[in-house]
């Protein structure tokens, strides 16, 4: 498995291009307004077909969790937390009631 990021396609790298090129002419820090910095890079990204965060415009994929999954979700952190509440009560001495030595 490696670990470097896969390279940018070429369209990527426009885009990251021309953003760089506006935050150049137009960010606060080098005399631009905010505004108008925000603006050239709404249109950076208008023009690129990009979403203001960075990712592709286009059909949204929306992921839903099933109700069994959040049931069961539930009841774990349930079990957990009534698990951390038992362990509390135990005096620090019996095994179990803690999960790290003394310090």
């Amino acid at each position: 498995m490696s670990s470097t990021p896969p390279a940018p396609s070429d369209d990527e790298a426009a885009w990251r291009s021309a953003r760089r090129r506006a935050a150049r002419r137009h960010h606060p820090d080098v005399g631009g307004s905010t505004e108008a910095y925000l603006a050239a890079l709404a249109e950076v990204d208008a023009d690129f077909g990009r979403l203001p965060d960075g990712r592709p415009a286009g059909p949204r994929v929306v992921v839903t969790t099933s109700l069994r999954r959040r049931v069961l979700r539930g009841a774990l952190r349930g079990a957990r937390d009534a698990s951390r509440a038992v362990r509390r009560r135990i005096p620090p001495g019996v095994p179990g009631s803690r999960r790290y030595g003394n310090l």
